[in-house]
């Protein structure tokens, strides 16, 4: 199963999101959204690394999720 993974740009200098998609791509990743700073990305972890180990200022991170908080009001003190 291919992996899903976030990769930021953390600088101002260095590669276009345009020219990190393009190595991407070639390594043989999906991309799933893209904007400027920042893409989501579906693929081997090891070949995406790789698209990225000359790429100055662009890094790679686990994709998280936060489930959403509970609507649900709970009463801290019951009523006297």
């Amino acid at each position: 199963m291919a992996d899903q993974v976030v990769v930021h740009r953390f600088a101002p200098d260095g590669e276009t999101a345009e020219d990190i998609t393009a190595r991407l791509r070639t390594a043989g990743a999906e991309i799933l959204d893209a904007q400027p700073h920042m893409l989501l990305v579906s693929g081997a972890r090891d070949g995406i690394a790789r698209a990225l180990s000359g790429a100055r200022s662009w890094r790679m991170a686990d994709l998280k999720t936060v489930p959403p908080p509970s609507t649900r009001q709970r009463v801290l003190k019951p009523p006297s």
